[in-house]
């Protein structure tokens, strides 16, 4: 009898293992060109993947463009984007940022991207098409994974863009969800919103399980957590990147942990610098060719 509960409880105990799936979230958010910390960045990224674990890799935007960087404001986006690229980046939200240069610059910018850029609650009008998206689902390690984009209406440059119709994102992530939400594992927001905005939205939308923010450039080494909703920001300028280790079951997504890994100290390999040095300095060139001509 002893015998048969023992086989019966390790039965159990491994149908629980297998019905756990791990999953890494790397994130970044506002890297705003900062080129110089590419090289790190790209270290820390290859790095964390090494441990095994199915990952994501996440921007919640305004990485294309900064007016306090000149020599890169306008040609280093298209650098940044190649950079994300060779990285193997999932997904990344519409920023603001990525806004600035208008309409014909931006989606330049997404027709060489090699990821879906992502954002529900801004709609053309008139049944326009736009060049970005609202929802994507990303499989990965077994798991069906539907990650939404949301942009804050925070210096948003509506005279710029008169033919889409801003949404408030609460009301663009309850289409979004209501529209996919049986065919997934679990649901990862990437919003370019502040993590209070982030936090508002996850108490009347409990069925987000992780949101990835931006814009405010806050640093959450532990998750802020809302209900069973976990969220999370990187800072800002690519001093950090994020790494979110959940389990996911049939009860839901479990924190294992989460960190902020620094730059600063991280080791760099000499081909990611060359990589970056090369295109940083090919846009230099190009830069003040433009400048002096």
């Amino acid at each position: 009898m002893r015998t048969l509960t023992l086989s019966l409880a390790l039965l159990v105990f491994v149908s629980v293992i297998a019905e756990t799936s791990p999953l890494q979230i790397l994130y970044t958010n506002d890297i705003h060109l900062r080129f110089a910390r590419m090289a790190s960045l790209s270290s820390l990224i290859e790095s964390a993947r090494k441990d095994g674990y199915p990952t994501l890799l996440l921007d919640a935007g305004d990485g294309w463009q900064d007016f306090r960087n000149p020599i890169y404001a306008v040609w280093g986006g298209r650098a940044m984007v190649a950079w994300m690229n060779h990285l193997g980046y999932d997904a990344m939200a519409l920023g603001n940022h990525e806004l600035y240069w208008g309409e014909r610059r931006l989606n330049a910018l997404i027709e060489q991207a090699a990821f879906p850029i992502l954002c529900a609650n801004l709609k053309p009008a008139f049944g326009w098409d736009s060049p970005f998206v609202g929802s994507k689902i990303i499989e990965r390690g077994g798991l069906r994974i539907l990650s939404i984009g949301l942009i804050t209406d925070e210096y948003f440059p509506f005279g710029d863009y008169p033919w889409y119709d801003y949404i408030a994102p609460e009301v663009a992530l309850r289409e979004e969800i209501a529209e996919l939400e049986g065919s997934v594992d679990l649901i990862v927001v990437v919003a370019h919103l502040p993590v209070v905005e982030a936090a508002r939205i996850a108490a009347v939308l409990p069925d987000v399980d992780v949101f990835v923010t931006g814009h405010s450039h806050e640093e959450t080494p532990d998750p802020v957590v809302v209900g069973d909703t976990l969220i999370v920001q990187s800072g800002a300028f690519g001093h950090y990147l994020g790494r979110l280790l959940v389990d996911v079951d049939e009860g839901g997504v479990h924190l294992v942990r989460n960190e902020l890994l620094p730059t600063k100290s991280a080791p760099v390999d000499l081909r990611q610098g060359e990589f970056r040095l090369a295109e940083v300095l090919f846009f230099l060139a190009l830069s003040l060719v433009l400048f002096f001509s």
